[in-house]
């Protein structure tokens, strides 16, 4: 019997060590979606607070060791726009370079800074005045859990905060988009020859 619990505790420890190396030399994608509350406000337009989807939110980076790994995020989120022109939808958004690092094997934070862009929704343009993009500072900050885990694959549950600004053509919109997300993930090596 100790000749048995010797062997299974070695196995577990080979297998843990080989998730580790696969996972600490990995790329990696992700995707996720969920819901937003965000708060927007713009010189000129009411302040306002809009429940709305979560998407597209999307990350690839590089485990730069099997607890951390730095990353470019895009996050999204889409609010009913009330300014110039008609009502429609358009996305609170970013591409955001950032650091991942997981407290535990599951449990992770996320930071990071970059570009805010608010950006027409592409399913929602009706006219050509309608496809411009705005462009300002933003900063992110998440943490999440990952509740499985096959193999190459994880999904986990995420928190996050966005806040930025753009100017828009009725002055400085500022945003803060407090994301509540379900991510799926994808580990992957690139292959040598």
């Amino acid at each position: 019997m100790k000749l048995l619990n010797t062997a299974l505790a070695l196995l577990l420890f080979q297998y843990s060590f080989a998730q580790d190396s696969i996972k600490s030399n990995s790329w990696f994608f992700g995707a996720a979606a969920g819901i937003s509350s965000i708060h927007l406000s713009a010189s000129g337009l009411t302040d306002e607070t809009q429940l709305s989807l979560s998407f597209p939110n999307m990350k690839i980076g590089k485990m730069l060791t099997e607890r951390s790994a730095v990353l470019l995020v895009l996050p999204g989120s889409i609010y009913r726009y009330k300014g110039a022109g008609r009502e429609r939808d358009r996305g609170f958004e970013g591409i955001i370079p950032a650091y991942q690092y997981w407290f535990t094997g599951r449990w992770w934070i996320l930071g990071g800074v970059g570009l805010t862009l608010d950006a027409p929704a592409f399913y929602d343009i009706k006219d050509p005045s309608e496809r411009k993009f705005y462009f300002g500072p933003s900063v992110l900050g998440a943490t999440g859990l990952e509740i499985w885990e096959y193999n190459r694959f994880s999904a986990d549950l995420q928190v996050r905060v966005h806040y930025g600004y753009a100017t828009i053509p009725e002055g400085k919109r500022t945003g803060l988009a407090t994301n509540l997300l379900i991510g799926f993930n994808w580990y992957f090596q690139r292959h040598e020859n």
